[in-house]
């Protein structure tokens, strides 16, 4: 028991400096830094409370009964509700409310058991010597928990697409760590193991969300010119076909010195937004530089790169109807082939002069509106 205490507070203690360390600098974006300081908030509570219901359990003084059973009402509810937080840490626009709602149902259903476990002893029994004791439903929390787990690691393995294939086994060996951790204590219940096994997930999880963020552009949130430079390599190595797709937002310049470089960072922001959200599902965006952005599509059509940047215009159009600062791209592409002589670079090259051909024809055409 002095043991179990000493390593609750050993992660209690590591946890709140990963908050401090979140609080300082996000980690990924600010959503996801809000999703992962409240589930760690919680896991602390948890530890807190698994203190305390441990110090109870060596007393046999019944004024502690009633305090006991709450400890135990709270632990027990609060147990699904970490996992249930890190299901929206990889959420995308597509799943709907009612979808939301669904998934929560299990959580609710928990609580509700545990509450009238005060009486019924179904999940947990206090006796009136202040002895604990499990209830028959004991395991429920935990499948629940477990359940959330596992409903995660399916959808990294199934939806998220910006983690690489070596990202995603790391995040899911990081996620199974509280599962084997809640398996252990239902076979041994001397054992307890679910919550530092978490804290552990957690350290890892924060510690692996950190080592992201050196493939990431801060501020538009995709893939930075580091990864693309490790991705170009990827091609060198392999023996893959590729389209190549240069982008560059047009004066950019010109707006920040009438509107301010606030607007010119927002024209960012949203000019990546907009090309990733075009490519989604079959390319990686890239910001190479500080206007320029880079597509990779990996075995891929002309047809469907065309009908990406048609994706692209029509999504521009919509974002510059709400627009005072107008976003426009110049772009164009290239097709890499695995047994012609020229390399990954110079189709790269290519389909960079036919961005600036592009770019050239867009401001003519822009010319000619003024003028007219």
């Amino acid at each position: 028991m002095t043991a179990s205490i000493s390593t609750d507070i050993l992660a209690i203690v590591a946890l709140g400096f990963t908050i401090c360390l979140a609080k300082r600098n996000p980690v990924v974006n600010n959503y996801k830094n809000r999703i992962y300081i409240s589930a760690t908030v919680i896991t602390i509570i948890l530890l807190i409370l698994e203190i305390t219901t441990i110090l109870l359990q060596l007393s046999s003084n019944s004024k502690l009964v009633i305090p006991h059973r709450i400890a135990n009402i709270l632990g027990f509810s609060l147990s699904p509700v970490v996992p249930f937080i890190f299901s929206f840490f990889n959420n995308n626009k597509e799943r709907t409310l009612i979808y939301n709602n669904c998934v929560a149902i299990p959580l609710f259903f928990n609580a509700f058991i545990c509450i009238l476990s005060y009486k019924t002893g179904w999940i947990f029994f206090v006796n009136a010597q202040n002895q604990y004791s499990r209830g028959d439903l004991f395991l429920l929390p935990m499948i629940i928990s477990i359940f959330y787990f596992v409903l995660m690691i399916l959808t990294i393995k199934r939806e998220v697409i910006e983690y690489e294939i070596e990202d995603k086994k790391l995040l899911i060996l990081i996620l199974f760590m509280p599962i084997l951790g809640a398996i252990l204590q239902i076979l041994h219940k001397d054992l307890l193991l679910i919550w530092g096994s978490i804290s552990i997930s957690l350290l890892l999880y924060y510690i692996f969300l950190r080592e992201l963020q050196f493939k990431y552009d801060v501020q538009t949130g995709i893939k930075n010119r580091s990864a693309f430079e490790k991705e170009m390599e990827q091609y060198l190595k392999g023996n893959k076909n590729a389209a190549i797709i240069v982008l560059d937002i047009n004066n950019l310049k010109k707006n920040n010195d009438r509107y301010g470089h606030k607007a010119g960072d927002e024209t960012i922001y949203y000019a990546a937004k907009t090309i990733h959200e075009s490519f989604v599902g079959i390319g990686k965006t890239f910001r190479i530089g500080g206007d320029e952005f880079c597509v990779i599509c990996k075995d891929i059509s002309s047809e469907l790169v065309d009908s990406a940047l048609s994706n692209l215009e029509n999504l521009l159009t919509i974002i510059n109807e709400k627009r005072i600062v107008k976003i426009v791209l110049a772009y164009g592409y290239a097709f890499y082939q695995k047994n012609q002589s020229d390399s990954i670079y110079s189709v790269f090259a290519k389909a960079d002069k036919a961005m600036y051909e592009h770019k050239v024809k867009l401001k003519g055409l822009y010319g000619r509106r003024i003028t007219d």
